[in-house]
């Protein structure tokens, strides 16, 4: 008897302070990202973004499997709310250098901002192992929408896009419709010249641009009116320093992002 009672104050200690690591809320940040490019969570919460936020160890293999899954995860919800996804991926230590984190995010191919000093954040969701993912919305109520999730397992997105998508609806932004039915970018990593195919449903102004990891559009290809069907452009990309990069295509309120890496 006095071994049983002896495990239930044990297990109730850890169920209450894992609660008590519990948030609801976000933590606010307005600082730089490892680019120097400032950011305002709570102003992009309320503009109504949703924003998700992967910290992350460098030496964690999980932490890159987590990624490249928010990667799938994020492109698909871009292609339906354009403009309104945003991730970060922060070194969840101190230590880690915004060098070392921008180097991790773009050696492995993830698109997210690179942030460094993670830990007050951390410790405010509870993160416990890593990767741990934190994804926000709500409008202006900042809401930590589900719960963080620790460790991550990719079934974990099927959770994900259901807390996101219904965020989405409780603020009333609806997906945009698919005018965008393919895309096709090749060659993929490119050196000199890439070509994009895309087929639309219907005539139309495109517009084609290409944005930097941060989401910065930096080139306007073109944007012009084109004929519903199949369509082929090329263009030059010698001048892009190497990296990661992504092509957005926007046609008839659809959107959509490709990501390609320039090699030299």
């Amino acid at each position: 008897m006095n071994t049983l009672r002896y495990v239930f104050c044990i297990c109730l200690l850890i169920s209450l302070t894992n609660k008590g690591y519990s948030q609801t809320t976000a933590m606010d940040f307005n600082r730089k990202d490892c680019m120097g490019n400032t950011h305002h969570l709570f102003g992009d919460l309320d503009s109504g973004k949703i924003v998700i936020l992967e910290f992350f160890m460098q030496s964690c293999s999980p932490c890159i499997a987590a990624g490249k899954k928010l990667e799938d995860m994020k492109s698909k919800l871009l292609a339906q709310y354009p403009g309104r996804i945003k991730a970060y991926a922060i070194g969840y230590s101190n230590t880690y250098s915004c060098a070392s984190n921008a180097n991790w995010v773009s050696s492995n191919g993830l698109t997210s901002i690179p942030m460094d000093s993670g830990a007050a954040q951390v410790a405010y969701y509870g993160g416990m192992g890593m990767p741990t993912i934190v994804i926000l919305g709500g409008g202006k109520e900042h809401r930590v929408l589900g719960s963080p999730y620790v460790g991550f397992s990719t079934s974990d997105t099927t959770q994900m896009l259901a807390d996101i998508r219904q965020s989405f609806k409780t603020l009333s932004v609806e997906p945009v419709k698919a005018d965008i039915t393919s895309i096709r970018v090749y060659p993929n990593p490119v050196s000199s010249e890439l070509t994009l195919d895309i087929n639309l449903k219907e005539d139309g102004m495109l517009t084609i641009e290409i944005l930097d990891v941060t989401g910065k559009i930096i080139n306007t290809v073109c944007n012009i009116d084109v004929t519903s069907g199949e369509s082929s452009y090329t263009f030059n990309t010698s001048e892009l320093a190497p990296g990661l990069y992504y092509i957005q295509i926007s046609a008839n309120g659809s959107m959509q992002q490709v990501k390609f890496n320039v090699l030299h």
